[in-house]
């Protein structure tokens, strides 16, 4: 009996040593991303985009032969500066408050493109300009160096497509020597330019394999590795894993002796850390590197195979637009009355008491979503006004983007009551809830407009243009309209810490678990960077997610996602080519893949960026798959000079296996209110009809939102559709076939874009030793030989398959 009192004591001092009492920072510092830095150039990064903390006091950071770092204390930033290639994947250590960690780099090496162009006539300015620096017109200058005519610019690019143009004179030209072209959605074409990687081969993957059981103290976390091209002899310094912020000890790395499966081992002071954890793992040498492989464990074992939302990555966001959802209380209508205003652009009624019947009934749950984004709810004009551009148009608030103050709730929409308990009855239904804020600009009529003109840019430019919709050329400054006046945080502190505490207001009156930010690269970074302190600051234990609207390319997209200022952005970069890849015939699986692998190289596979199909600011998908709307025309006229409607059963169907797509991969999806019925519209107002209830509702659109509900349910139910890798087998004209992977299980997504009915075959990686497959979505028609698996699909069709 003593004997064993006394191995109990023992064992409970070695537990208690390898717990987090004993390094109580380790579980407070945010986990750190992959910084991207690149050969022979120097990046700085503020300590706050790193990781949160009240204090960067007592911290030291260490160089080595890949890359040299230099601390500024004034200003708590680190400047790296990466030299020539030992390595594609490096460390860089620190120490925070006597404990070590390391910040994770992917060194990377740009590729030079040499852009040229022969006016004819001897131009005062020419540019080239693209997706590669945001369209900006007058950043990217030309010069005839050899006098000779030809105008030439140096570029340097990631591996990637790009879309660009040159600018001469005030006059925009395709590039004459690209016969490669894309319509841009504005009434033109665009140039198109590829560049390939500097790595010629096929890039090594690794997969999550299994857990081992805990044995002798200790946990073994299994990969199978596809080695591509990867040509060294595999070994232990070329596997990089990482448990949270810290590095796994190479002496916990096994290699087997086939050289295709790794086993880390998770020592006891891992495994008995409570809380939700990260592990990550690379394979790097100096020419290539492939997936970071990473998986979340919670209390020591990973996420469960369950429908249970633990982390964002569970998340399935719902947007609405409350006028345009569903009138709960006609009592709060109230439309503008202007004799030139249309029906369209003017309040329809829909309102909280309509969201709130909608949760009650249970309509949000039936159809599986687990989170709602509201479209702003303050208080809003009652008047009409006049749209600058042409043709003059009238608009009201009905959006909720014209915000007349900063606390209020718009009284056509509800009380503030009535809007904490609508995320009060959210909550008990299982449903978090987005609020979409403004913070680039308010109305004229708001109060810090009238009694604070001075926090505002100026409307009329030094060289009297004025300074309306130059989203690019004045990003941080460009007013909407002359009655949209954008706030000047750059140059007036007090405005930036008024709206930063207006937000912060909004969270400690109403149980929000997050917001939707608006125009969020005409906001300075500073504001998001003291708008996410304050929120870290005051709420330590609410998980809350901000998400951001950023039309750019993705350095510039990706600088506002940091652990200091926005969890997520919205995806663009990877929608505009999944929308016509999936729409246009003469497309071709290859582009969308090729903007996936650089999605998941940016941001990573547990990403919680956000997918869609549609937005209150884009066409909506279905018209353009029913041919209502050309790529090369300007939608925003469309709506307005003809009635859009659904006429085509093949719309319903690629809506549903785009839908297939949305819900299978990495990242957060978004189903825009009337997706799931199919609904269709041109440019804003026309795609943000009323929301079709009831005998309204056809059959085939009855349909369609059961087929989405069924695709939302196996999204919810299986863990790889969350967190697994992703993994291509195939990506060709009509077909965009992939694995999803886990600790847990591996799925098969096809979808399948042709009118006929066809058989695909796909090469499943032979290391995995897949031998059958179960059909979850789709065809049941499937035969499994020799890592060939072979389905019979309908045209149109999505497929999900359980692989074992």
């Amino acid at each position: 009996m003593k004997r064993l009192l006394f191995f109990l004591a023992i064992l409970s001092i070695f537990i208690a040593a390898c717990s987090p009492q004993e390094d109580p920072a380790a579980s407070k510092l945010d986990i750190i991303p992959f910084i991207r830095v690149y050969q022979g150039d120097s990046t700085t990064v503020l300590l706050s985009d790193l990781f949160y903390a009240d204090s960067y006091e007592s911290i030291s950071f260490q160089s080595d032969d890949a890359f040299r770092v230099c601390y500024d204390s004034v200003n708590a930033s680190i400047t790296i500066h990466a030299s020539a290639p030992p390595r594609t994947v490096a460390l860089l250590p620190f120490t925070f408050k006597n404990t070590e960690y390391v910040i994770p780099l992917k060194i990377e090496s740009r590729i030079n493109k040499t852009f040229v162009y022969r006016p004819k006539n001897t131009p005062e300015v020419i540019t080239v300009f693209g997706s590669f620096n945001n369209w900006n017109r007058h950043d990217i200058f030309m010069e005839d160096i050899n006098h000779n005519g030809m105008y030439t610019a140096d570029v340097q690019f990631d591996p990637g497509r790009y879309e660009y143009k040159f600018y001469v004179d005030g006059q925009e030209f395709l590039d004459p020597n690209n016969p490669d072209s894309l319509p841009n959605g504005l009434g033109g074409f665009n140039s198109i330019l590829s560049v390939d990687p500097s790595f010629p081969g096929k890039e090594p993957f690794i997969f999550p394999d299994k857990i081992g059981p805990r044995e002798n103290g200790r946990i073994d976390l299994h990969y199978i590795i596809d080695r591509g091209d990867f040509q060294d002899p595999l070994n232990k310094t070329h596997i990089i894993a990482l448990f949270d912020n810290y590095r796994i000890s190479e002496k916990n790395v096994m290699i087997l002796d086939d050289a295709n499966k790794v086993i880390v081992s998770l020592s006891p002071r891992e495994i008995y850390l409570d809380g939700l954890h990260r592990v990550r793992c690379v394979l790097a040498n100096s020419h290539v590197r492939s997936n970071v492989v990473e998986f979340y464990l919670k209390d020591g074992e990973p996420l469960p195979l369950k429908n249970e939302k633990l982390v964002w990555n569970d998340a399935i966001i719902y947007s609405l637009m409350v006028d345009r959802f569903f009138n709960g209380d006609p009592e709060n209508d109230d439309p503008v009355e202007h004799p030139q205003l249309a029906d369209r652009a003017n309040f329809q009624g829909g309102d909280l008491a309509g969201i709130m019947e909608k949760i009650g009934d249970g309509y949000f749950n039936r159809l599986g979503v687990n989170t709602l984004w509201i479209s702003p709810i303050q208080e809003t004009t009652d008047k009409a006004f006049r749209e600058t551009p042409e043709p003059h148009r009238w608009y009201t608030g009905y959006h909720g983007y014209w915000p007349v103050h900063p606390r209020n709730v718009e009284p056509r929409f509800g009380t503030s009551e009535l809007l904490k308990e609508l995320i009060q009855k959210a909550h008990k239904n299982g449903l978090w809830v987005l609020k979409d804020f403004v913070s680039n600009h308010v109305h004229q009529e708001h109060p810090y407009f009238q009694e604070h003109s001075d926090w505002f840019g100026q409307l009329e430019l030094p060289d009297g243009r004025m300074n309306l919709r130059l989203w690019d050329e004045h990003r941080l400054t460009t007013w909407f309209d002359p009655y949209l006046p954008s706030y000047d945080f750059e140059g007036s502190p007090e405005a930036l810490e008024t709206v930063t505490n207006d937000a912060v207001w909004w969270l400690d009156n109403y149980p929000f678990d997050g917001f939707r930010h608006d125009a969020v690269k005409h906001v300075p970074n500073k504001f998001w960077r003291e708008l996410t302190r304050k929120i870290r600051q005051n709420f330590p234990s609410r998980d809350l997610y901000q998400i951001g609207e950023t039309f750019g390319d993705y350095d510039l997209v990706s600088s506002y996602v940091t652990n200091g200022q926005l969890n997520a952005q919205f995806n663009f970069n990877l929608y505009w080519p999944a929308r016509m890849t999936f729409v246009t015939d003469s497309s071709d699986f290859k582009n969308l893949d090729r903007e996936m692998k650089r999605t998941l190289e940016y941001y990573g596979q547990l990403h919680v960026m956000a997918n869609m199909m549609d937005s209150h600011d884009q066409p909506r998908f279905a018209a353009y798959a029913d041919g209502d709307l050309r790529w090369d025309e300007n939608a925003a006229e469309a709506g307005w000079e003809r009635n859009i409607q659904v006429d085509h059963p093949r719309t319903y169907k690629l809506i549903n296996l785009y839908m297939n797509y949305l819900l299978t991969i990495p990242g957060i999806p978004i189903i825009y209110y009337g997706d799931e019925i199919g609904m269709t519209g041109a440019a804003d107002p026309d795609n943000r009809r009323m929301m079709r209830w009831g005998k309204n509702v056809k059959e085939v659109e009855k349909e369609l939102r059961m087929q989405i509900s069924r695709l939302i349910d196996i999204r919810n139910t299986h863990s790889a559709l969350r967190y697994g890798v992703l993994y291509t087998v195939k990506a060709d004209p009509v077909t965009y076939a992939y694995l999803r992977r886990d600790l847990q299980e591996t799925l098969l997504v096809v979808n399948y874009r042709s009118d006929s009915e066809g058989m695909i075959t796909i090469d499943l990686p032979p290391q995995l030793k897949m031998q059958q497959a179960q059909s979850l979505y789709g065809s049941d028609l499937v035969t499994m030989k020799d890592n060939t698996l072979t389905i019979r699909s309908k045209p149109l069709q999505g497929h999900i398959l359980l692989l074992k």
